[in-house]
């Protein structure tokens, strides 16, 4: 590794080229690092963002079944229930 140039040396003009390409190396490995640590960030919340999607899609399923169940369970007063949103909405939308 070599020593870095002191403040004097590059006042003077006197920053050789291999301090030079060593600055330009540090600064892409920098970069490098940037950039894989932004593409870690966006492939965590990917991940977080599929969990909630998995998760939020087994809910649906579980609140399906329990709307089936209801429906057998009780027909007459869904389909009465059925009646009378289907009413309020016609009323809603003559309005």
């Amino acid at each position: 590794m070599a020593t870095q140039p002191s403040l004097k040396d590059v006042a003077n003009g006197r920053l050789n080229a291999v301090s030079i390409s060593e600055a330009i190396n540090q600064f892409k490995e920098a970069t490098t690092q940037i950039y894989d640590a932004v593409s870690l960030i966006g492939n965590t919340s990917a991940a977080a963002a599929k969990t909630q999607l998995y998760e939020g899609k087994i809910k649906a399923l579980e609140l399906e079944e329990k709307a089936e169940e209801l429906v057998k369970a009780r027909p007459l007063v869904t389909i009465g229930v059925a009646f009378a949103a289907g009413w309020l909405v016609s009323r809603l939308l003559q309005r």
